[in-house]
């Protein structure tokens, strides 16, 4: 009689209650660190100097030399309205509203390497290889540098 008794009172989630603890520890740590990316991410920085466009980026930091930058291909884009340059496919990147960090495939069918925090202020730097899309307020400082440098 005690055994069934036992069986009564004992209601069986109560060895899973561990494993329940467990998955809301792991959601809650990546609620943060998805929040922690949103925040601390910010606009790349961009320097011209020494033959080489550097973009220091929290994820994705990448150094092109001047040489292999088609110049007369720079352009300012807004991407709610260029959508030949908008974003299909995030091939290995960080996909977020807002944020656009990675390797991306265009919808002119072009592979991109991607900084974009705001779509409306975008210059394109097409390379030899690859367009580069950056999201900056100073587009024209960006393109007099760098024909500072070819030439």
């Amino acid at each position: 009689m005690e055994n069934l008794l036992e069986k009564i009172i004992t209601p069986k989630f109560i060895g899973r209650t561990k494993y329940a603890k467990l998955v809301l520890i792991t959601v809650f740590v990546l609620v943060v660190a998805f929040v922690g990316i949103i925040y601390f991410s910010k606009k790349p920085s961009v320097d011209i100097g020494n033959e080489f466009l550097t973009i220091k980026s929290l994820f994705y930091g990448k150094s092109i030399p001047i040489g292999e930058i088609n110049v007369n291909g720079i352009k300012q884009l807004n991407l709610n309205r260029d959508k030949d340059y908008s974003i299909k496919i995030r091939t290995n990147g960080i996909g977020l509203p807002n944020y656009h960090v990675g390797w991306m495939k265009l919808n002119n069918g072009n592979k991109a390497l991607a900084y974009i925090t705001d779509k409306t202020n975008v210059v394109l730097i097409p390379t030899n290889d690859y367009d580069i899309l950056i999201s900056t307020d100073n587009f024209t400082g960006i393109t007099e540098a760098l024909n500072k440098s070819i030439n």
